[in-house]
């Protein structure tokens, strides 16, 4: 057996549970013996059942006095075991579905175990009921007194993600056969480079602490060994593809000829602001500087990052050359294509949308792909469909990338292979965590418009009920001002109780707002009906835009002064912040109505944070504290490994660190072929050989 072992063929575990473990990403040892726990449970200290408080859990530890059966219903009992320590009493209740027609009993191995007198240790959540102490117990063992030795008790118990077909002690019996053997051949690359902590375990005994830890301040030792392995490797393929890249020589040369910018920056109707004027100037020196641009672009809703790239773009595009600009969705891609086309409408340029519908027939792939390949479109709005291997450039010098952080490094890889080394603008409304830029951005620079356009005026943001939410709109639209009504769904559904825009736009243009002008607007419509109806609601041919998220971007009407969000507790808080800036575009007082049943907790937070603050970055920080990073570890899964025990928030200074350590080992042995860097070839072949494809990170 090794690590590149099948684990069906490990004692337990067999092809059944190795299907089901196949679900968590567990197929061979070394995923299991690195598939770490996600916590682990504290059994060391035993509680006084007189010290029990409700909805916790809690070790007990008793004598057994009593035990008895009670069916609740037709297909649910519970056996219940009373357990005594000298301070009190406790029930233990396990509970039971029953199948009538079973020649089984499913109490039978709790009754073989469960004798009245023999002692036992429990863990579970602990309540009263009828003034009764309960537990439902999650583990127990049946021991002769206190101080027997006992195999789950006593100690830090892991706690691993489940599936189907799998629980805790086929997971810890599998690891207890092969971890010891296992986790001393698997490879080190820490011993020999890093100088970090003294303490820091090695490879192999980090692994083998993080399934059956002493203490948790052992475990967490053994974890930031194994994460800095993780984030070592990482730094090493950014170190080697910077190296490589500052090989690459930047083909486009460009001049500021102010044959487009000119007329653009004339054409609108505000002035730049000096967070966007400094931002463009960020962007103008590195274009036309010797190295390719890579460069992020950070701006809050509403902070004005569309003219910002659209310079970059009329800046490449009067040089002679095409720009890309890639969303994560077909919505977005055409929110920005309609956006653009209006706002440079009157210049010489041809824009033109790429995405899997535009591309659907022949006919459009005939109109469109040859104006692309010969140069004639200017500028290329799309999804991912753009990097396909059907569409080529004539001379691709700048692609823009929108939202970055949902796509993954090798998608913007073959996106920026459609160029000769062109220059990267990164643009988010979401701010990056240092650990996270420096992970996978490397030394990217950073732009923020932390500035608002200075005729916007602040959103009040509420919590209301229907009818009162659709008073105010009523009064709004009597002082001559416009209303979005936003709906999740397009249509009705049968699986779900969520009301739809389509439906609601039918029933509120012939109840509450009869006597206003209602338009509808959703994704299912095509582009040239999209832009004609938002054109006519902003030149106010309507009162009432009732829409889907189709309007979280590029949608930008003054006289918008209230959005109304429907079953808002559905939308994640950057997309409700995304809807929200609809509206506060002009100078006039503006409002956002959160409509929601919600009970449980996490909606209610988020809501709470909506109405609680208008600040992009706060809200994105309070969204990553309440989700974790996975929004963003999520997106490295196209050509990065999943960190399976570094955490990109908490780990800085291991990133740090381990970028030092990395930049070291690559200076001094460039193709890492000295013997002691042999570990760090073979996990580098087996882990990272996809980001070979890496262009532009670091």
């Amino acid at each position: 057996m090794d690590l590149s072992t099948d684990i069906k063929y490990i004692k337990g575990i067999g092809p059944k549970r190795a299907l089901a473990l196949s679900k968590l990403s567990v197929n061979t040892v070394e995923d299991l013996i690195t598939f770490f726990p996600r916590t682990y449970q504290d059994r060391t200290k035993k509680t006084k059942i007189s010290e029990i408080l409700f909805n916790q859990h809690y070790c007990v530890f008793g004598k057994i006095t009593n035990v008895y059966i009670k069916k609740l219903s037709m297909n649910l009992s519970v056996f219940s075991a009373e357990i005594k320590d000298g301070s009190g009493s406790i029930t233990a209740n396990f509970f039971r579905k029953i199948n009538p027609y079973a020649k089984f009993d499913v109490f039978a191995t709790i009754k073989k175990d469960f004798k009245i007198d023999s002692f036992v240790h429990i863990y579970g959540m602990c309540e009263i009921k009828f003034g009764q102490k309960q537990v439902s117990v999650d583990d127990y063992e049946i021991v002769e007194n206190e101080n027997a030795v006992t195999e789950n008790f006593n100690k830090l118990v892991p706690v691993y993600d489940l599936t189907a077909g799998i629980t805790q002690k086929n997971i810890s019996l599998a690891l207890k056969l092969i971890l010891n053997d296992m986790a001393d051949i698997y490879p080190d690359i820490i011993s020999n480079n890093v100088k970090y902590k003294t303490n820091l375990p090695s490879i192999s005994r980090a692994i083998k602490t993080l399934h059956f830890p002493n203490s948790l301040q052992e475990a967490e030792l053994a974890r930031q060994s194994f994460a800095l392995q993780e984030f070592l490797l990482l730094q090493i393929v950014l170190s080697k593809a910077k190296q490589k890249n500052a090989i690459k020589q930047k083909v486009s040369k460009y001049e500021i000829k102010r044959s487009l910018l000119t007329p653009f920056k004339n054409r609108l109707k505000f002035d730049f602001t000096k967070a966007q004027k400094k931002a463009i100037n960020e962007i103008f020196n590195d274009m036309t500087g010797k190295k390719a641009m890579n460069r992020m672009l950070m701006g809050d809703v509403g902070s004005g990052k569309t003219v910002v790239a659209l310079s970059a773009i009329l800046l490449a595009v009067e040089n002679g050359y095409q720009t890309a600009i890639i969303a994560p969705t077909e919505l977005l891609a055409e929110q920005h294509y309609l956006t653009f086309k209006n706002m440079l409408e009157g210049l010489n340029v041809n824009i033109e949308l790429v995405t899997s519908s535009s591309l659907k027939s022949k006919k459009k792939q005939k109109e469109i792909l040859p104006q692309i390949e010969n140069g004639i479109t200017n500028i290329i709005v799309g999804t991912h469909s753009v990097m396909q291997d059907r569409i080529n450039f004539k001379n691709l010098s700048l692609v823009i990338i929108d939202e970055q952080h949902r796509f993954g490094v090798l998608q913007k890889a073959s996106a920026l292979a459609k160029g000769n080394n062109p220059d990267v603008l990164m643009m988010t409304a979401t701010p990056i965590p240092r650990g996270l830029a420096m992970t996978i951005y490397g030394e990217m620079s950073v732009s923020v418009i932390d500035e608002l356009p200075p005729n916007r005026t602040p959103i009040e943001t509420y919590c209301l009920s229907e009818n009162i939410a659709y008073m105010n709109a009523k009064e709004e639209i009597e002082k001559g001002n416009q209303i979005y009504i936003v709906y999740p769904l397009v249509d009705e559904s049968d699986k779900s109780e969520l009301k739809s825009a389509t439906q609601e736009a039918q029933k509120l243009s012939k109840t509450i707002f009869q006597n206003n002008r209602v338009a509808l607007l959703h994704g299912k419509m095509n582009p040239k009906e999209k832009n004609e109806v938002m054109m006519k609601f902003k030149n106010k041919e309507y009162d009432i835009l009732i829409a889907t998220t189709v309007i979280e971007v590029g949608i930008d009407v003054p006289n918008a002064t209230m959005i109304i969000i429907q079953h808002a507790d559905r939308y994640g808080l950057a997309t409700l912040h995304q809807l929200r800036g609809r509206v506060g575009r002009g100078q006039k007082k503006s409002f956002c109505i959160l409509i929601s049943d919600a009970k449980g907790q996490t909606a209610k937070q988020r809501l709470k944070i909506m109405t609680s603050t208008c600040d992009g970055f706060k809200i994105a920080s309070e969204d990553l504290k309440m989700r974790g990073p996975g929004e963003f570890t999520g997106t490295i899964q196209h050509g990065f490994p999943e960190f399976k025990a570094g955490d990109i928030i908490k780990d800085v200074k291991l990133i740090e660190y381990a970028k030092q350590v990395a930049v070291d080992i690559i200076s001094k042995d460039p193709q890492l072929l000295a013997p002691e860097n042999t570990n760090i070839n073979f996990l580098l072949n087996n882990k990272y050989n996809q980001l070979s494809k890496i262009i532009n990170v670091g």
